[in-house]
């Protein structure tokens, strides 16, 4: 079914609406200020008119890998990488439980995200921008297809090095104590997709792939949330994504041809399988496509640490040479990450970096 039109569903002509983003990004308050200024439309900016036409399978879950018993014994460790292997390569997305961070460090950095998105704007604003030379920003929005999304982020960049004191103060202990415990299961998590692929163990943490971006995200209630997106459908472009996701859900995967919905667990994390892994595994593991949806509820928050090499890393990325064969050639020309992230930032609609290096 088509999506509403504007002549179905009027959007409302006051003077708190911007007339475009632009005019929009001025005001550096993000969709949380359009909300706090008492809107009952969306602006038409945000209005996404082609929507995701694939049904909703609700008797599909997401598959749920346990790693409580990782160091148990033999057995049980080839078990949980025989999960791994099999959700990359049929999924490209899973959820994992029982992974070393305590539950209330988890809800602790969610309601501490939640303070800073309804603290004080002033603070909001110095932080605005979109250099992304700036190792901590806040920001609003991606335009994709001509239409805005409905979400506002936080970013904290700890590629090199990262000041913690520009983090803002209400989530700054709760934002370092998460990227620590992160950090360690980024490391089981590269352990077990290396173990996975039929590689060294120690394969993807040696060389030097762990660099993280930690990106809060703060969804607002929305007045029509049928309308719009909370982010459009897309892979990710990293090696892994691991998301730490509240119980409102609206997360959504594509798998054989429907959506799924990747149900919020308590204390679990989500792993998104990236577009560089799908690259360095030469498509043994693929990377899932997955959007959010807006909704009436909320606000909706939630945590994507973005796991890559380094994006001024001088070594040339591309599938593992490990992998290939006469049997299982290349199937990606090899690249620079920077080149790779200039890509993904200029490439059409509705395409991938990864697409313009494929042999």
């Amino acid at each position: 079914m088509a999506p509403p039109t504007n002549e179905s569903c009027p959007i409302q002509a006051n003077s708190t609406l911007p007339k475009n983003f632009e005019e929009f990004d001025e005001r550096k308050t993000g969709v949380k200020g359009l909300i706090d200024s008492g809107i009952s439309k969306i602006p038409e900016l945000f209005v996404h008119h082609r929507k995701v036409s694939l049904e909703t399978a609700p008797g599909l879950q997401v598959p749920i890998i346990d790693l409580e018993s990782i160091d148990k014994d033999e057995a049980s460790y080839k078990r949980i990488v025989q999960e791994v292997h099999q959700a990359s390569v049929s999924w490209g997305v899973f959820q994992v439980v029982n992974h070393g961070i305590p539950k209330d460090e988890l809800d602790n950095v969610i309601e501490k995200i939640k303070e800073f998105n309804e603290g004080n704007q002033e603070v909001k604003k110095k932080l605005y921008s979109r250099d992304k030379s700036n190792k901590v920003r806040f920001l609003s929005n991606l335009l994709q297809s001509g239409a805005a999304i409905w979400r506002d982020t936080l970013v904290c960049s700890f590629e090199g090095s990262l000041d913690p004191t520009e983090i803002p103060l209400e989530c700054r202990d709760a934002i370092m104590k998460y990227k620590e415990g992160i950090s360690r299961v980024v490391d089981i998590l590269y352990e077990l997709l290396s173990v996975a692929l039929g590689l060294p163990p120690d394969c993807m943490k040696s060389m030097d792939y762990a660099n993280t971006q930690i990106f809060s995200h703060y969804y607002p209630p929305c007045p029509q949330p049928e309308l719009t997106m909370g982010l459009h459908m897309h892979t990710d472009i990293s090696l892994i994504t691991v998301l730490l996701q509240d119980d409102i859900g609206g997360l959504q995967a594509v798998h054989d041809g429907y959506l799924v919905d990747v149900t919020p667990i308590p204390g679990a994390l989500v792993v998104n399988i990236g577009d560089l892994l799908q690259c360095f595994s030469n498509e043994k593991f693929k990377s899932a496509k997955h959007h959010v949806l807006a909704s009436k509820r909320g606000p909706r928050m939630s945590v994507a640490t973005f796991v890559a090499p380094a994006s001024d890393s001088e070594k040339p990325f591309g599938p593992s040479k490990l992998l290939l064969s006469d049997e299982n050639p290349p199937l990606y020309k090899e690249f620079l990450i920077a080149d790779y992230n200039k890509t993904h930032h200029s490439k059409a609609p509705n395409t991938t970096a990864l697409s313009y290096y494929k042999i």
